[in-house]
């Protein structure tokens, strides 16, 4: 029998929505046909190279040339341009919402769409992010609108100020290393500190300020640039798995919810240094982590002193990871989008 078909739109920015993707796939294709959604070419050939998966990437609503205005989220789609490409791209939705008839839309970003295909007569179901998306009028009528909500960390930390808790599915944190075993710690190495570099990177001068004690051995992965720093820090760039090139128990890294989950789930001491991000996603749900003791929080101004101060701190860190990484989150969601639309 040909199973129901749901659409799932991937969003571009960043590395985490492309491994959420990853980690949900495979699991909502046991009940559903899953067809990728994206904006971005990009991301489009990552998702066809990666997996057997359907994509149908979205004409840009852009004009050539044209200019993105800051948010500002004082009104709703205030970066939607007054111009005929945002009619392509809705023509180009809602064609292929006629020829697949999707039960349901599943919305990892830009709430636009998700308002958008509701129009069309199909369920949304939306991702939550942390950070201030209730400042935003088009997030809050997405969220209004949506059929179900679902957060990829735990209920536990949740802001205290957000008002669909009662429809939203919280999942825990999803890891592609949960449940795995974890492999021996390597003693010489256990001294050593990893920095782990988010999408958009550190300036040279954070990096320089954090690995300024010379008798501390620093791996830094993810690196895009070639950093001039002194002779204790090893870069390695991007790397296939991170399991593998981390080494010691701190880490200090950006605050992407993947990365956190990644991390958590390597049982990892974690020292947060948030990227700028449009809700400060990244700085709010640092915060919730930092003030449950669960990470530390750290500063992109700190001097060389200060973060050696947080790095011992880390050494004594002792946070409860229990209930936080759900190693069946991706197969509790695929139930729950099967109950509601299978």
């Amino acid at each position: 029998m040909k199973k129901p078909t749901i659409f799932y739109f991937v969003h571009a920015h960043g590395n985490g929505h492309r491994a959420t993707f990853n980690l949900l796939y495979p699991a909502l294709s046991v009940f559903f046909e899953v067809i990728a959604l994206t904006t971005n070419n990009e991301v489009t050939e990552y998702l066809r190279q990666k997996h057997d998966v359907d994509v149908l990437e979205l004409p840009p609503k852009y004009p050539a040339g044209y200019a993105i205005p800051a948010h500002t989220f004082t009104k709703a789609f205030e970066v939607t341009p007054y111009a005929i490409e945002p009619a392509g791209r809705a023509k180009a939705l809602a064609e292929a919402i006629e020829r697949y008839r999707p039960r349901a839309f599943y919305c990892d970003g830009v709430p636009e769409l998700a308002i958008m295909v509701r129009g069309m007569g199909v369920p949304v179901v939306l991702v939550h992010l942390p950070g201030h998306v209730m400042n935003d009028p088009t997030q809050v009528f997405a969220h209004e609108l949506a059929d179900h909500i679902v957060a990829h960390f735990p209920a536990s930390l949740e802001q205290a100020n957000y008002p669909f808790a009662a429809k939203t599915y919280y999942s825990g944190y999803m890891s592609q290393y949960a449940g795995r075993g974890l492999k021996p710690d390597n003693r010489l190495a256990i001294n050593n500190v990893t920095i782990l570099l988010g999408y958009d990177n550190y300036d040279r001068s954070v990096l320089q300020a954090m690995t300024n004690d010379q008798h501390t051995p620093f791996t830094i992965i993810g690196n895009k640039l070639d950093y001039d720093l002194a002779e204790n820090c090893v870069l390695l760039g991007p790397v296939k798995d991170i399991s593998e090139a981390i080494t010691g128990d701190i880490v200090i890294s950006a605050a992407g919810q993947n990365t956190i989950a990644e991390l958590l789930s390597l049982n990892k001491r974690l020292i947060l240094l948030p990227e700028p991000r449009p809700y400060d996603e990244q700085a709010v749900h640092a915060t919730v982590l930092a003030n449950q003791h669960i990470a530390l929080l750290a500063q992109e101004t700190f001097s060389p002193e200060q973060w050696q101060n947080i790095r011992q701190k880390a050494n004594v860190l002792t946070p409860s990871y229990e209930n936080l990484v759900n190693a069946s989150a991706p197969e509790a969601i695929a139930h729950q989008l099967r109950d509601w639309y299978a």
